[in-house]
C-alpha cells in the first residue's frame, strides 16, 4: 500500500503536535520555587548587602569555613576574637527550597559551630551576615558537600 504525500505531511504534523503536548505536560510537573517570596523587597535593599560586603572585604583576612561530620565551623577574622558578634547564616540550595538551612549565632571568640544534617549533599551557597560593634558584615561562598 502506498501512502499519499498529503497523509505523510499530516502524520508528521500530528506527531509534532503530540510531542509538544507531552513536553508541555512534563514541564507543568516541574517544581518552580522562587528564590525568595519577597525577592522584590530584597532587591531594593541590596545596596545594604553591597556595603556590608565592602566592610567584610576590608578585614585583615577572609572567613574560614570547614565541615566535620554534621557540624559546620566558621571562623571569623582575627578582629572579632574577644568581642561579641551575632548574626545569622543561611545555606541556600538553588534547586529545592525545602533543602535550605537557616540559623542564628552568637560568638565571643570569632568561631561559630552550626549543626547541619548529616545527609546534606550538593552545592549550597553559604550566606553569612553578622554584626560587631555596630558594624554590619556580609559574606557568601559556594560550598559543596
Amino acid at each position: 500500500m502506498k501512502i499519499n504525500w498529503g497523509y505523510k505531511i499530516t502524520i508528521v504534523y500530528l506527531v509534532f503536535a503530540v510531542c509538544m503536548m507531552v513536553m508541555v505536560y512534563l514541564t507543568t510537573l516541574q517544581n518552580r520555587d522562587l528564590v525568595a517570596e519577597d525577592y522584590y523587597e530584597q532587591e531594593l535593599a541590596y545596596q545594604k548587602v553591597i556595603d556590608q560586603s565592602a566592610q567584610t572585604a576590608a578585614l585583615s583576612s577572609a572567613v574560614s569555613i570547614s565541615r566535620k561530620g554534621n557540624e559546620l565551623n566558621i571562623e571569623l577574622p582575627a578582629e572579632f576574637k574577644g568581642s561579641r558578634s551575632e548574626g545569622n547564616w543561611t545555606l541556600y540550595y538553588a534547586a529545592d527550597k525545602q533543602r535550605d538551612l537557616h540559623g542564628d549565632f552568637h560568638t565571643a571568640d570569632g568561631i561559630g559551630h552550626f549543626k547541619i544534617d548529616d545527609n546534606t549533599k550538593g552545592q549550597y551557597l553559604l550566606k553569612l551576615q553578622w554584626q560587631n560593634n555596630g558594624i554590619d558584615y556580609y559574606y557568601e561562598e559556594n560550598i559543596f558537600f
